[in-house]
Order: structure tokens, then C-alpha cells, then sequence
């Protein structure tokens, strides 16, 4: 009788087998080194170094149901492996299981309190739940067991902006670019937080880094323009594109400062580039040759010209002129003629208009923060007499305006508009808009309408200065903070009380 062969799971060592697995992944060859992987554990299936090896290219593949077995597979070994357990919560992270990452990384702290990695981890799962003081917690002891550990600093110091501590945020960002001066992430962070100081100078040009191609986290992509980039220098005989930007309150907020390149940098024609909704808007503005519609899918044939801005750097080529903040409003308007569609009722003897916004986009990346759940939050305000009220919520929300209960009665309009210049119709027919942070909030500012914003408890946006209850940017806005409680109900009631003191004021001019 023939013997069988002996199979051999391979003629190399564990320790040689390694340092090819090490040196495929080093080469980007995931696959390759995970199939040596598999012919390893055929035949060491408790080898843990190939088992967390595998879990760990499973979960950098977006495999995670493979990773969360292998790592188990692990765990079966040694229930105390320090990169299983902290692996596993990432995984859990990774599927926005929550309860289960905080699970695991609790138990790689308890085996090992000075797993600065694994606190920083934990810090940016309890930054995402928007459990702010717990994260900043986190990433202090990630920083206490490692002083250098970058991603730490960084996640305190955001999250401490985020709580509006601007002042101990800034002083960890400066430290963060001693350790890294080019880390263009944190570069755009502290301008933005400059800048909610009131510091724009400085701000402004940090602030720069949002477009950079080493920010992991940029959030503007230059367009590909093949005309130099203008770096505020005189614009004498030349005519210069602006390129708009971020999102429509960026660009309604900023528009103005289009309107002074010819009179004070000397440029022969200006030409801006704006967002299909905002074109009649914008096509308004003085001091202007031309507005282009921006659209991707059917590109417009752009003018001569011989350099070009995004929008938002052109503030810190006026940041230290006579009026940094640029044109007053209004500098927006109204239809010199309201359509008849847009135009309202007569309101009744001694009644006054207000128009409300509850929610933003949400796909805003603060919008759970900022928005209010329905429109419901605000009932309190139906409490003040003699106020007819009218919806300008456009997309998620406007529904709840056109299904309003009888007892809180509000005139539907958000879902009929078409652009922008439909929505200044509107406002201008208003007593007062009452918004949260969205693109409406900065519309009627820039028509200088009377406009109260309810700002959210934390994240507040950079543009409004930190303290203030009003604005540079718009002189005929009101800002409402949170206090300490951090509760909606509580704003929403200083709200109702200012609007109940506002409209005695109004009806007994």
C-alpha cells in the first residue's frame, strides 16, 4: 500500500511568511496577502499575529463581517489581545454599531488604561454621538499617556471648538503645527476658529487650507481653471472670475465683496459664477459685467479673462481696508414689482407677517444639531397675538407647513418656490424672518430685513462671533444662543418673550 504524500503547509517559516505578508500589504497587494494568510492558518489556525492580520485587512477592505470574526477568532486565544479588542471597536464604529464599539474599547482600557490609540478612538466615536465633554475626556488621557499623539491633540481641539472653548482650541491647534507646520487639516480648523474670535486677519489666511490637497478633511475642491489664481494684487486692465463655493448662505454672505474688485483693486470686468437657483439673485449686484451659471452637466462658455478667485478668498484681500466686512445691506433685493403668485394678502388691522424656517439641509454635517425636529418645537410662539405667520421651509419640513394643525395656522409658501429671488419676495412683504442657520437666515440679512437666528448648541459656524448677540455681516439680525442648558425649549421661550416685546413695540409705532 502507498503511503500519502505529506502535505506542507509551506517551506517557510511562520517568521519569513510574515515579513511576506508585510511587505505585500506594504505594496497595496491586499489580496495576495490575504491568501497567504489562509494557507497559514489552514494549518496554525490559532496563529493570533495571521488571525488580527486578516481581520485587519478585512476591515481596511470594508469587509467587516469577515473582520469581526476574525478578530473573535482571536479573542478566542487571548481575551485580552489589545488590538482585537480595540480592532473590534473600530469594526462596530465602522457599522455605527455604538453600544458595541464602546463595549470593546472599554475592555482594551480596562487591560491597558494607557492605550493612548484606543482612547483616541473611543474620543472620536463619543465626538460623533455629540457626547462632547466624554470625548474631550478621552482624547486628555490619550494625551496623558502619549504627549505626541497627533490625532489626539487634533480631536481636543475640535471637539473643544465644537463646545465653543475657542481659547484652550487654539492654543492646542498652535501646538499641534509646532509638532506639524504642515498639517493643513488643523491650518483651516484654527483659521475657522480665528475667525469666530473675531481674529480674520490671520483667519482668513489659514482659512486657505480648505482647498488644500494635503487636508484629509477639505471640503472645497479647486476647479480645474487654466488662468492664474489672483492673490489680491492690482487688477488694473484685467478682468477677473469668481468661482462660487460651499454652500448658498456662503455664497449669498459673500457675494458682496465681488462688487468692490473694480472700484478698489481696479479690475476692467468682473464676472461671477453662481449656482443655477441664485442667478436672477445675483444678476442684481452692482458693480458687475456678467453672472454665469454654474452647471456641470451643461457648462457654460465662460467670458475672457485673465485670473480667477474662489469667493471665499476674497474677504482677506479686504480684511484690513475701511469696511472689512464690505457692503451694508441691503445689498440683495425684491423684484422692484412682486409677481402676483408671491404676492400676500393684505394682513389684517394691527397683525404683523413673520416667516419661520425649523430645518436646514440635511446633509449639512451639523444638521442634527442645528435643525429643529418639526415644527412643532415651535408652537410656544403661536402664544403671541395678532401674528400672521408664513412658512418659508423649502424641501424636508414643508410638508409639516401644508398639514399645520387648525390651532396653529401658518400660510404654506416654502413648497412653491423655485429660487432665490422667489424667497426675497417673499421676505420683503415680512415684518421679521425667524430661522435657524440656513441659507434664508443669510438672505434676509443681506436684504436687511429684521431676521432672528436660533444658533445651535454646539458647532456653532465660525461666521458668528462667539458672544454676540448680533452680527457685523448684517446689521438688522439678532442671534439666539443657548444658555447652559443647551435645551431648544429654553431659546425657543427667549424667543416667544422677545417676540411678544417686539410686536408691542410694533403695533404702537
Amino acid at each position: 500500500m502507498k503511503k500519502k504524500a505529506k502535505v506542507s503547509s509551506s517551506a517557510a517559516t511562520p517568521q519569513s511568511l510574515q515579513q511576506t505578508v508585510t511587505e505585500l500589504i506594504n505594496a497595496g497587494k491586499i489580496e495576495e496577502a490575504l491568501k497567504k494568510i489562509q494557507v497559514r492558518l489552514m494549518f496554525a489556525p490559532k496563529d493570533t499575529w495571521f488571525l488580527h492580520e486578516a481581520a485587519r485587512l478585512y476591515r481596511r477592505s470594508e469587509k467587516l463581517d469577515e473582520a469581526e470574526r476574525y478578530y473573535l477568532r482571536v479573542l478566542a486565544v487571548n481575551p485580552h489581545d489589545l488590538g482585537s479588542l480595540n480592532g473590534l471597536g473600530l469594526t462596530y464604529y465602522d457599522r455605527e454599531d455604538f453600544a458595541n464599539a464602546e463595549k470593546y474599547y472599554q475592555m482594551a482600557l480596562s487591560v491597558l488604561p494607557s492605550y493612548a490609540g484606543c482612547r483616541n478612538n473611543y474620543g472620536i466615536m463619543l465626538h460623533k454621538m455629540d457626547r462632547y465633554q466624554e470625548a474631550a475626556e478621552q482624547y486628555q488621557l490619550a494625551l496623558e499617556a502619549d504627549p505626541n499623539h497627533l490625532e489626539a491633540r487634533f480631536g481636543l481641539s475640535s471637539v473643544l471648538a465644537h463646545m465653543q472653548q475657542l481659547k484652550p482650541a487654539a492654543e492646542h491647534m498652535r501646538r499641534l503645527l509646532e509638532l506639524s507646520p504642515q498639517d493643513a487639516r488643523t491650518q483651516c480648523t484654527l483659521g475657522m476658529v480665528l475667525m469666530q474670535q473675531g481674529n480674520f486677519e490671520p483667519g482668513w489666511a489659514l482659512y486657505r487650507s480648505r482647498y488644500s490637497k494635503n487636508n484629509p478633511r477639505r471640503f472645497v475642491n479647486l476647479p480645474s481653471i487654466n488662468r492664474p489664481y489672483w492673490e489680491g494684487e492690482d487688477l488694473t486692465g484685467k478682468a477677473i472670475l469668481v468661482h462660487t463655493e460651499q454652500g448658498m448662505g456662503d455664497e449669498i454672505q459673500f457675494c458682496r465683496f465681488v462688487t468692490r474688485l473694480k472700484q478698489e483693486k481696479g479690475a476692467s470686468a468682473v464676472y461671477l459664477m453662481c449656482r443655477p437657483v441664485l442667478h436672477t439673485l445675483m444678476q442684481s449686484l452692482p458693480n458687475i459685467d456678467g453672472v454665469i451659471i454654474l452647471d456641470k452637466d451643461n457648462p457654460a462658455t465662460l467670458p475672457e479673462f485673465d485670473v480667477w478667485s474662489l469667493l471665499l478668498d476674497l474677504p482677506r484681500h479686504f480684511v484690513n481696508s475701511q469696511d472689512p466686512f464690505a457692503l451694508q445691506p441691503p445689498y440683495v433685493f425684491a423684484p422692484p414689482q412682486i409677481p402676483e403668485q408671491w404676492r400676500l394678502p393684505s394682513a389684517s388691522f394691527r397683525r404683523l407677517r413673520v416667516g419661520l424656517v425649523w430645518k436646514g439641509s440635511s446633509q449639512h454635517a451639523n444638521d442634527r444639531n442645528r435643525s429643529l425636529a418639526s415644527l412643532s418645537v415651535l408652537h410656544p410662539l403661536w402664544s403671541v397675538p395678532d401674528i400672521e405667520w408664513v412658512s418659508l421651509q423649502k424641501g424636508e419640513g414643508e410638508d409639516e407647513a401644508l398639514n399645520a394643525p387648525a390651532e396653529f395656522p401658518i400660510l404654506a409658501l416654502g413648497h412653491q418656490v423655485t429660487s432665490y429671488a422667489d424667497t426675497t419676495a417673499i421676505i420683503d412683504q415680512l415684518d421679521l424672518v425667524i430661522t435657524v442657520d440656513t441659507s434664508v437666515a443669510h438672505l434676509a440679512g443681506a436684504m436687511n430685513k429684521p431676521c432672528w437666528v436660533m444658533l445651535p448648541a454646539f458647532a456653532i459656524d465660525w461666521r458668528w462671533i462667539k458672544g454676540q448677540e448680533t452680527s457685523p455681516w448684517y446689521p438688522a439680525m439678532r442671534l439666539f444662543r443657548h444658555s447652559d442648558e443647551k435645551s431648544w425649549t429654553e431659546v425657543i421661550g427667549r424667543v416667544r418673550d422677545a417676540l411678544a416685546q417686539w410686536h408691542d413695540q410694533q403695533t404702537k409705532a
